[in-house]
Formats: structure tokens, sequence, C-alpha cells
């Protein structure tokens, strides 16, 4: 049994790293970002970020129009408008962002980040914020092709995920229950991310704790081991 394990796993390992070689990241520009938010609780200027995603693209101005939920007073984000610095007009308006968070949160958890490790910083917001630990963005990727921000649905639905350049592999750490909980790594398979490896927690009782092991072999995910959590 231990030995058919392994031979999964290696199947398996031999298949996450076939993908990974066709990810050609570039690692070398970190880049970042900068936001000015409203000055006061009753300015409702919009949030102003600026970011240069890349050395041979200009800096971008990102506009965050917004309004305040009557009823639970989150911030809603209604619109992104994005321009070229020195620019007037701007070359890109995304009116569905999906994004409410509590005010505490900054910018609704506006961020740039190499999401899918090619050399450009990515866009992201938080869509929301739920009871658990679990939580979803909103993610806008850098088409070179198109030359604007496009988003990735699949991406959108990866609960927490944590964007690791070194590896170039997505870490999603999840829980379903009070029972249960785990993390999934991810690999990019062209504009899709794919679900390659999953340990899985299971609570029985205070002292009881089962960790189950899946793999991603000839396109879905089989269980490939089953010990105690650690």
């Amino acid at each position: 049994m231990g030995a058919e394990i392994g031979a999964v796993a290696a199947e398996a390992a031999a298949e996450a790293d076939g993908r990974r070689e066709r990810v050609t990241g570039d690692e070398t520009f970190q880049g970042g970002f900068v936001c000015l938010s409203p000055a006061g609780a009753g300015d409702m200027g919009p949030i102003v970020c600026e970011s240069q995603i890349n050395p041979v693209l200009p800096a971008f101005h990102f506009s965050l129009a917004w309004h305040l939920d009557p009823q639970n007073r989150d911030r809603v984000i209604d619109s992104i408008s994005i321009r070229q610095k020195g620019k007037a007009a701007p070359f890109q308006v995304i009116s569905d962002t999906g994004s409410s968070a509590i005010q505490e949160i900054d910018n609704n958890g506006f961020e740039m980040i190499d999401v899918d490790f090619d050399g450009y910083l990515d866009m992201r917001l938080i869509a929301q914020i739920a009871a658990g630990p679990n939580v979803l963005y909103r993610n806008w990727l850098w088409s070179k092709d198109e030359m604007r921000f496009v988003e990735n649905a699949a991406l959108d639905e990866i609960v927490s995920p944590d964007f690791d350049p070194e590896t170039q592999e997505i870490l999603s750490r999840w829980r379903s229950s009070a029972a249960e909980g785990g993390v999934d790594v991810y690999t990019w398979d062209g504009a899709t991310p794919v679900l390659i490896h999953r340990e899985a927690d299971r609570y029985d009782g205070p002292a009881r704790c089962t960790r189950t092991f899946f793999d991603r072999i000839g396109g879905e995910l089989r269980k490939t081991g089953e010990g105690t959590c650690t």
C-alpha cells in the first residue's frame, strides 16, 4: 500500500513539475502601489491609488468611486477608473467590481500584486468578508495583448489566496466548518488556476485529527495518503 501511494504521489509531482515549467514568470520586478484615501468621515471623494505594474509601462492611476451601504455601512466600490499618469482620460473603466468591505479595511483591500507570475502586477479587491476565516477577492489580471486588466472568475473562487513567486504556486488556506479545514495548492495552466494538491484536516473531538492528502493525477484529484495532523 505504501509503495502504491508513493508511486501515485511521484506521478502527481511529475505532473505538477510539467505545469510549472510552462510558466514563464519574472520575479525581478517587485513593483508596488500607494493609495490616498478620503480625508475624513464626511469626504465621499474617490480613493486614488498609483502603481507602476511593469518597468516598460508608465505608472497608472486608479480612481475608486464608492458609497456606504445604508444598512450595514460597509464601503461598496462602485467603479474603478484607470488612466496613465499624465493622461486625463481613462483607458479602462471597471463598473462591476463586486467589492464590499467594512470601513476599517483600507481601500477595500486594494492591492497590486503579480498573481500569475508573468512580471506584470495585477489588481485585486476584497469581494466580501465572511463570518469565518475565508476571504474572497475580485481579481483583474493585466493582459499584455489587450493592454488592459481582465477579470479572472476562476481565481475569484479561490479563498484567501497567497501567491508564491518562487514556486509559482497559489496557496489557499480554507475552513469549511469548525471541524474541517485545510490547504489547497494551485498552479497556472494558461489563464486558469488548476488545483494540484490538497491537505484536508478533519477533527473528531479535541484529541483526534485526521489529515487526508489529495493530488491531481490524470486530470482529476485523487486521494494519495492519510495520516494524523501535525
